[in-house]
């Protein structure tokens, strides 16, 4: 042990600095070695680029929310909208809601499917069915097609005859374009399609190649169909959702470079 009257100074592990470590960690007489400076290209942290991609992305989709709002409420707009007497000379946008008037034409009736039922409060009900289309004689002369709803394979044509003149409501629907245009239909080639060929059936059943889909409340039968009221507004809105991801993603990110960055200039700092 020390004399009493030699004053000793010690510290534990714990109370040394990185810096002090390394230095007492050599030989006593030699310098500590010299901590290479980093070059410039060698600060950049690819996380730091990784967390400010990401922000851009929350920042994208608060703008892509923004969007989608308004979207929702235009379209809304337009289908709440009172229905105006269907006029061949208008350029209607798509769910307009228009009111008909004329009598349904049996000797052409197509089927578009194979569809899902769509039910009020839930996403889809039976499969197999499909989109009964029939053309309407109007009281003006023209011609246009009607999708009176969804009916079974089995309960195919003839299917919910009505008779004589009617007056109803529906939504204007464009057509489909074919996912597949090698296997577009021919005019003729059949009565069933996969899809919404509206100028197809409009040059076989004689008709304008417009198509008015009838709103809820003229089914005919509850089980053999059609089924009205097909079409249901619907937009897939999981923004928030996103912008909440992103910005997670990005702040943990920006923490540790900011926090290693930190570290590294208190061992620098200590060395010197």
């Amino acid at each position: 042990p020390p004399h009493p009257s030699v004053r000793t100074s010690w510290r534990t592990h714990s109370q040394l600095t990185d810096g002090q470590i390394l230095a007492k960690s050599h030989r006593v007489g030699q310098p500590p070695p010299q901590i290479k400076q980093p070059k410039k290209w060698e600060l950049f942290n690819p996380l730091l680029f990784i967390s400010a991609i990401t922000f851009g992305l929350g920042v994208w989709q608060i703008l892509r929310r923004e969007e989608k709002l308004a979207f929702i409420e235009m379209v809304e707009a337009r289908t709440k909208a009172d229905p105006t007497p269907f006029d061949s000379s208008v350029e209607y946008l798509e769910l307009t809601p228009v009111q008909i008037q004329g009598v349904y034409d049996y000797s052409h009736e197509f089927f578009l499917g194979p569809r899902c039922e769509v039910l009020e409060h839930e996403d889809q009900g039976e499969s197999g069915g499909y989109h009964s289309i029939v053309p309407m004689t109007l009281l003006s002369g023209e011609r246009i097609l009607v999708d009176r709803g969804w009916c079974l394979k089995r309960k195919k044509s003839p299917t919910g005859a009505i008779e004589g003149h009617v007056t109803q409501t529906g939504y204007i629907v464009y057509p489909e374009k074919p996912m597949m245009p090698a296997f577009a239909p021919t005019p003729g080639s059949s009565t069933t399609y996969i899809w919404r060929a509206t100028d197809v059936m409009a040059e076989i059943a004689g008709t304008l190649p417009v198509t008015v889909e009838l709103m809820e409340g003229y089914t005919q039968d509850d089980v053999n169909g059609p089924l009205s009221g097909q079409t249901r507004f619907s937009v897939y809105n999981k923004h928030v959702e996103y912008i909440l991801t992103w910005f997670i993603i990005s702040f943990v990110g920006f923490g540790y470079v900011i926090a290693s960055k930190r570290r590294a200039s208190k061992i620098l700092r200590s060395t010197t």
